[in-house]
C-alpha cells in the first residue's frame, strides 16, 4: 500500500454572531410576511424566538468586539461588566436613556425573563366598583414578558442593535469582512510516496 505524509496547516476564524443574526433576520422576515397577510397564527411564538435571537446576537457581537479590543476580555463575565469594558475600550459614552442604547436594557430584561423562567403566583383579592352592564370579570393569564411580544418592539430591537453594531465597528476600525467567518488551509506533501507493507 502506498502512503503519503502530508502537513496540514490552517487557521479558522469562527464568528457565531453572524449565524445568530441570520437566524434573527430569518425569523423577522417570516413574522413580517405573516403580518403583511394578516396571519396571526403563532406569531407571538415567532416573536419570542426572534427576540431571543436578537438578544443573543447583541451579546455575541459584544463578545466579538470584546475579544478584539479589550485586553483579557472574559466572555463569561456579567453582561453589564462586559458592556462597560467594551464601551470603555471604544471610548464611547452613550446615553442609555434614549434609543438605540435604551433598547438594550429592555431586550436584556426580556432575555433574562425567558432564560431564567420561573413560576409565578399572582394573588388577586380586590373589591371592584362597577357600573351595571360593565365587564368586571377580566382575568388574563399573561406573563409580564408578553408585553414585549409586538412586531414594533421586535423591529425596534433589530434596528437598534444593528445601529450599535455599525457604531462599534466604525469606532473600533474593524471592517465588515473581518467579522465574517473565514479561514485559510493548506496541505503540503512532505516526501515522495513510500510503499508500506501491511
Amino acid at each position: 500500500m502506498t502512503k503519503r505524509q502530508l502537513q496540514k496547516t490552517g487557521k479558522m476564524h469562527i464568528h457565531i454572531h453572524n449565524d445568530i443574526s441570520n437566524t434573527a433576520n430569518y425569523l423577522r422576515t417570516r413574522i413580517e410576511e405573516k403580518e403583511a397577510i394578516g396571519d396571526r397564527s403563532y406569531i407571538a411564538l415567532d416573536i419570542t424566538a426572534c427576540l431571543v435571537m436578537l438578544a443573543f446576537t447583541f451579546e455575541s457581537r459584544l463578545n466579538f468586539i470584546g475579544e478584539q479590543k479589550v485586553d483579557g476580555f472574559k466572555e463569561r463575565r456579567v453582561f453589564d461588566t462586559k458592556l462597560a469594558k467594551v464601551l470603555e475600550a471604544l471610548e464611547l459614552k452613550p446615553d442609555f436613556s434614549i434609543r438605540p442604547y435604551s433598547t438594550i436594557q429592555e431586550l436584556k430584561d426580556f432575555r433574562d425573563t425567558i432564560a431564567h423562567g420561573k413560576p409565578e403566583t399572582v394573588v388577586i383579592d380586590e373589591l371592584v366598583d362597577t357600573d351595571p352592564g360593565a365587564d368586571f370579570d377580566v382575568f388574563e393569564l399573561k406573563g409580564a414578558w408578553e408585553g414585549f411580544l409586538t412586531t414594533d418592539f421586535m423591529r425596534q430591537c433589530s434596528e437598534d442593535i444593528d445601529s450599535i453594531w455599525k457604531e462599534w465597528l466604525a469606532t473600533a476600525k474593524i471592517d465588515v469582512h473581518q467579522t465574517i467567518t473565514h479561514g485559510e488551509y493548506s496541505i503540503t506533501q512532505l516526501e515522495e510516496p513510500s510503499v508500506f507493507s501491511g
